[in-house]
């Protein structure tokens, strides 16, 4: 397995603080993660804001740092495949497949989607049918690329199409593309209280890609790698007897990344010895 640290750290999800991609590379580089998972947010990487020249910059700065791009990650902001809105589903559904042209110029094997939220009054029932039909065609569009589309459990206090493992298998199997894939969000998993153990256990060799952080209940908190509540060497042995191979990857954020960023470094390797 390999850690990746998510753009997040450095900006992207409010004001401040915030790095610029450039240096987001340089400090993860320097902390000494394996990878990076590149949110497709500014100020980092918005697709319309990449030219081809910028693109191949990008690719070259993760080699010059000696990283990779661990995912792709979709926003979730104004991108909604399940709303009522037919305007904001077809734009979403055009978001996605930048971000899977993105990942193919950068070499990139996975973008990191969700499946959405209800808007009321509408029925969980109809939102589930937009959904559907918004990852069934975006799953289309990744199989000819060569993209693998990992799809994330979040929270049902944030999204509630795909909130449980059971959510997620049972949209996995309705639309049934190779391209469309499994992927767990320990975090969200233990908000939900599902036992991330037995959710590796039933996924087994079909998991793709793991966002790996501690978490808190009580606050509904992130927590760095040791500072929570999940059982983490055991979720990490686990991965390893279904044969995972794959990223980890940090999806945390402060006030300090670089501080964050060693810390998690630190347990991590902590939990390999």
């Amino acid at each position: 397995m390999k850690i990746a640290y998510h753009t997040y750290a450095f900006g992207g999800r409010s004001w401040l603080p915030s790095w610029t991609l450039d240096e987001a590379l340089r400090l993860t580089a320097e902390i000494g993660f394996d990878g990076i998972e590149l949110a497709a947010w500014r100020p980092h990487a918005w697709p319309n804001d990449l030219d081809s020249v910028r693109r191949q910059d990008i690719k070259n700065l993760a080699r010059k740092y000696h990283l990779e791009y661990s995912a792709i990650g979709m926003v979730q902001v104004n991108h909604n495949i399940a709303s009522p809105v037919a305007a904001e589903r077809k734009d979403s559904l055009v978001y996605i497949q930048d971000c899977i042209d993105l990942a193919l110029e950068l070499e990139c094997p996975i973008v990191v989607i969700g499946a959405g939220w209800r808007v009321q009054p509408h029925q969980r029932k109809t939102t589930r049918e937009w959904a559907i039909e918004g990852l069934a065609s975006a799953a289309r569009y990744a199989e000819k690329q060569g993209i693998i589309l990992a799809t994330e459990n979040i929270n049902r206090q944030r999204a509630d199409v795909i909130a449980t493992t059971d959510d997620m298998l049972a949209m996995l199997r309705k639309i049934g593309s190779p391209s469309l894939r499994p992927m767990l969000d320990i975090y969200h998993l233990h908000l939900e209280d599902e036992d991330p153990i037995q959710a590796i256990r039933r996924i087994g060799r079909d998991l793709v890609y793991v966002h790996f952080l501690d978490a808190r209940r009580t606050n509904r908190s992130r927590q760095v790698l040791g500072k929570g509540e999940l059982p983490l060497r055991h979720i990490l042995t686990a991965l390893k007897e279904t044969g995972y191979d794959g990223w980890l990857c940090a999806e945390i954020w402060g006030d300090d990344p670089v501080d964050i960023g060693k810390q998690t470094m630190q347990y991590y390797l902590s939990l390999l010895e």
